[in-house]
């Protein structure tokens, strides 16, 4: 018959063994505080919101679009993913609708760094008429 005093011996012996053992390593993180600019369109073509979201709590900052150029700040881990998706700590995710009854070609989003002359990724796209798109920035990253 296994006792109460056996068990906690055990499970204390699994515990320590726990401590002895090598952890992880830290993660490798990739953090952007910048801007971006939306380029191949007029302000009055486009309407939408960038909102820098942060999963496990309840507030987000939002920026009305336009203007065509606004912060953002991007918190993502490199190592970590789940299938094919990077762990996001911070993202800013930017919503944008064609406000006008025409295709609107080479939309260009281009993601800057805090200094605004460093690239760090960009996206061109199509947006048909009165159509909208969700882009997460941090899509953006090398």
């Amino acid at each position: 018959m296994v006792t109460k005093r056996a068990i906690a011996a055990g499970v204390g012996a699994l515990l320590a063994v726990g401590l002895l053992l090598p952890s992880k390593a830290p993660a490798k993180t990739q953090t952007v505080l910048g801007s971006v600019m939306i380029t191949g369109v007029s302000p009055t073509d486009l309407s939408g919101v960038a909102a820098i979201l942060n999963p496990g709590f309840e507030k987000s900052i939002s920026q009305q679009i336009p203007p065509l150029v606004f912060p953002v700040f991007i918190d993502v881990d490199e190592d970590d993913v789940t299938g094919a998706v990077l762990t996001k700590r911070f993202d800013t995710l930017v919503a944008l609708t064609n406000t006008t009854g025409s295709q609107l070609n080479n939309i260009t989003l281009t993601l800057l760094a805090a200094d605004g002359t460093t690239v760090l990724g960009t996206k061109t796209f199509n947006l048909g008429p009165h159509a909208s798109t969700l882009i997460f920035l941090s899509d953006l990253l090398p």
